[in-house]
């Protein structure tokens, strides 16, 4: 879960125990509030090598994603993308806001013969993988008609052919009529119409996949295929086969991402009078992992500690990593003794009077944060800031060396701030901890 309108505030006056209130108070209870960020569940180990949180206010179309226009003709399919689908896709039809990617499927005509518009986007040419846990946070929208998908196509069908016999990996589709159930399937064998495939349904006990969000992910590996909900390990797949390779093909090749909101076809059906529309697929954020050996260092509470650079005046990192939901918050932060002026704006290029909130998942010695920045306030301050608004983002990553040095690279998008900057501990009062923690692998 992203956490907006919280960040940068101006310090009064040295106080960890304050910025630490602060960082606790704020951030954790409303992270507790929905379900977990996943990391990999049958991997032991893995990193982080490739993902989309939607934090700023444009899809990314220049290094991640592109959008697919029109009813797939110019793909060389049957019109209807194949499957009789009723809607013409365009790249109006998609919002980026608030960390979050929505996909709105409208009641509209924009192409004669086409009553709905809606949008579909993939990361061919920009991304693509072999082997790895593939997850996405989304909820989808309900109602007769509508079929969501977060899927998987190979990047290069020359390898294998054409449709199955290249392969398909469908992460996640809902039925918008059956809004408390989802499936993930693979599709594979021969060309069509000798194609073959292989599904398992996931039922929710209460509730509805459009009532909440969820966690969706499959870890894919050379000779298996596992489906996840909210780290639920539901499906696994080991049997397939390409009518133009050997086993493990067509699944051991790279695949890229596609994520789309349909309207009617074969498989969901029309929408009928009861279909509300405009209806939106809103996605959290899609990450990519990977498999990777034992790290020499693992991540533990034993680092939750206040550090610092020792060369830089003033620069404080307030570390606190939560192992049951593999999350770490950050505080980053200046002491100095003096409150500036009234009106003095605070931001990533005045060292002296900086506040910062990083959140995000970590794995192995690595952590990989969002960064929140908000003004208007006084840090340590009985009045409450004016105004919260986020007024930049960006990431920072944080790489452990041990129980005592660290380093931290950010990257400011907002304000086009980036670099490094090892850090220490301030007291060594939880070394010992850490030592024992990070000797015995625990994370």
């Amino acid at each position: 879960m992203k956490v907006s309108g919280i960040g940068m505030f101006r310090m009064k006056k040295p106080n960890l125990t304050s910025a630490l209130i602060a960082t606790i108070g704020v951030l954790v209870l409303p992270v507790f509030s929905t379900p977990a960020q996943a990391q990999c569940v049958g991997f032991e180990y893995c990193e982080l090598v490739w993902s989309d949180e939607f934090d700023g206010d444009d899809l990314d179309t220049w290094s991640k994603w592109e959008y697919q226009i029109g009813d797939g003709s110019s793909e060389g399919l049957p019109r209807g993308w194949g499957n009789g689908e009723l809607q013409w896709y365009t790249d109006q039809n998609t919002t980026v806001a608030d960390g979050m990617l929505t996909i709105t499927a409208r009641k509209e005509t924009v192409e004669p013969g086409f009553q709905y518009t809606s949008a579909r986007i993939r990361t061919k040419y920009r991304a693509e993988w072999t082997y790895g846990r593939m997850e996405m946070r989304a909820k989808f929208p309900e109602g007769r008609g509508f079929w969501p998908a977060f899927w998987m196509l190979p990047s290069d069908q020359t390898i294998y052919g054409t449709w199955a016999a290249s392969g398909e990996i469908d992460i996640v589709e809902n039925i918008g009529s059956e809004p408390e159930t989802i499936s993930g399937t693979i599709h594979y064998g021969g060309t069509w119409p000798n194609n073959s495939s292989r599904g398992e349904e996931y039922t929710l006990e209460s509730g509805t996949f459009a009532e909440d969000f969820h966690v969706f992910a499959i870890e894919w590996e050379e000779n298996e295929i596992r489906w996840y909900v909210d780290d639920v390990h539901y499906a696994t797949q080991t049997e397939w086969n390409s009518t133009n390779g050997p086993y493990p093909a067509p699944f051991d090749v790279d695949f890229h991402f596609l994520l789309n909101l349909a309207v009617g076809g074969n498989l969901p059906g029309p929408p009928n009078f009861e279909t509300q529309f405009p209806a939106d697929y809103v996605i959290d954020y899609v990450r990519v992992y990977k498999e990777t050996d034992a790290p020499s260092f693992t991540i533990n509470p034993g680092l939750n500690d206040s550090w610092y650079n020792p060369l830089t005046n003033g620069q404080g990192f307030l570390v606190t990593a939560f192992p049951d939901i593999q999350q770490m918050f950050v505080a980053w932060f200046t002491y100095d003794l003096e409150r500036p002026p009234e009106g003095t704006p605070s931001g990533i290029g005045e060292p002296g009077h900086r506040w910062l909130i990083g959140q995000g998942p970590y794995s192995g010695n690595t952590a990989n944060l969002t960064v929140f920045v908000a003004e208007g306030g006084v840090f340590d301050s009985p009045t409450p800031p004016s105004t919260i608004d986020p007024a930049g983002d960006g990431t920072m990553t944080i790489e452990f060396a041990d129980c005592t040095e660290a380093m931290v690279t950010y990257n400011i998008t907002s304000v086009q701030e980036s670099g490094e900057i090892p850090i220490q501990r301030i007291v060594n009062d939880n070394v010992a901890l850490c030592e024992e923690l990070a000797g015995g692998g625990a994370q």
